[in-house]
């Protein structure tokens, strides 16, 4: 007996039972995460009572509000690089972004255009460079990886030929509003705040929006969400604008706090720090795990860390040391715990 059921009911029913699948194990993740954001958070509160009670200037207001200044642009950054791996893509261009827009801001300040004008032209030079991100690793088809790595350098070289020459370049005073950001308000600093309401923004977006879930869910299952008929190019292009604008935002803090732009940052370590927080939140490198709230924690645990050794005048070699075998064990980890995943999910 020939099958009844007409041919393009298949495609009809398909993408419905797919969908759904999807978006359920991306639901169903959502437990497991919040038991490891709550250790990650657990260490840093032990870690900063261990601190407060065993290293004499550790708890004091001035310190404090030093690790929350410190902590504020690799916060930040995480936040926008939490959103591309979600989706089974990295952006190692973050930093190079980052001083390449703000320097342009300073630039176009020094020259006497209006403050206004020139924050939306670093954020468009921005998100231009995102889209060159979202390009490469869309429509080249060339793996994120490798994509960012060498945009990162093209984005720098032509910065360095065109418009930012020197190897630095100072805000100008006279800044009006970009001028106070990396100051205070009533006494508590603004980098945190920032930090906080670009966190808050991030965990709406990721969890509470269709597109965040549908960046989860192709991070999950990158073949059944296309079955599924979620639009993957559009959200890969939507994960580097996103992280092209927090590299704005960050870079903006960088600019206010310290005053100047320096484009040597851009060889710096800077960005496997914000690796190691994303990866030590929960974020898994393989996609579609993670959260904000995890993110934040490891933020705030790392950045511990690192004030902890500032106080103890450790070097920043031993540091390097540190911070680099801490990048190489989470990864291993994270590996351990995605075939784990696996196993138990079947995916």
């Amino acid at each position: 007996m020939s099958d009844a059921r007409p041919q393009g009911s298949t495609r009809l029913v398909v993408p419905e039972i797919c969908e759904s699948k999807v978006l359920v194990k991306s639901m169903g993740i959502v437990g497991w995460q919040t038991d490891r954001s709550a250790v990650v958070a657990l260490m840093a509160f032990a870690s900063a009572i261990i601190l407060s009670l065993t290293l004499e200037r550790f708890a004091t207001w001035g310190n404090i509000f030093t690790l929350l200044r410190s902590i504020s642009v690799v916060g930040i950054l995480a936040l926008g690089m939490t959103f591309v791996v979600m989706g089974r893509n990295i952006d190692l261009s973050q930093v190079a972004i980052a001083l390449i827009s703000t320097g342009a801001v300073a630039k176009m300040l020094s020259t006497g255009i209006p403050l206004p004008t020139a924050t939306l032209c670093g954020a468009g030079l921005a998100l231009i460079m995102g889209s060159v991100n979202a390009s490469a690793a869309t429509w080249a088809g060339i793996p994120p990886l490798f994509a960012t790595l060498a945009t990162s350098m093209l984005f720098v070289g032509l910065a360095r030929s065109s418009i930012l020459p020197g190897a630095s370049i100072q805000l100008p005073g006279g800044s009006g509003w970009l001028g106070s950001l990396g100051g205070t308000i009533g006494g508590f600093p603004i980098p945190p705040l920032v930090l906080a309401f670009c966190a808050t923004l991030a965990h709406l977006l990721l969890d509470r929006t269709v597109p965040g879930r549908f960046v989860r869910a192709i991070g999950i299952n990158s073949r059944t969400a296309s079955l599924a008929g979620l639009p993957l190019i559009r959200m890969a292009w939507l994960q580097y604008l996103v992280s092209a604008m927090a590299a704005f935002i960050a870079g903006l803090i960088m600019l206010s706090s310290s005053g100047l732009v320096d484009l040597q940052l851009a060889n710096s370590t800077l960005i496997f720090d914000v690796l190691l927080v994303v990866v030590l939140g929960g974020v898994s490198l393989s996609g579609g795990q993670g959260g904000i709230l995890g993110v934040m924690a490891a933020t705030v645990f790392i950045g511990i860390l690192m004030n902890a050794m500032t106080i103890l005048d450790v070097g920043s070699q031993v540091q390097s040391i540190a911070k680099g075998a801490a990048l190489l064990l989470v990864i291993v980890a994270d590996g351990f715990f995605r075939r784990g995943d696996t196993i138990a999910s079947g995916i």
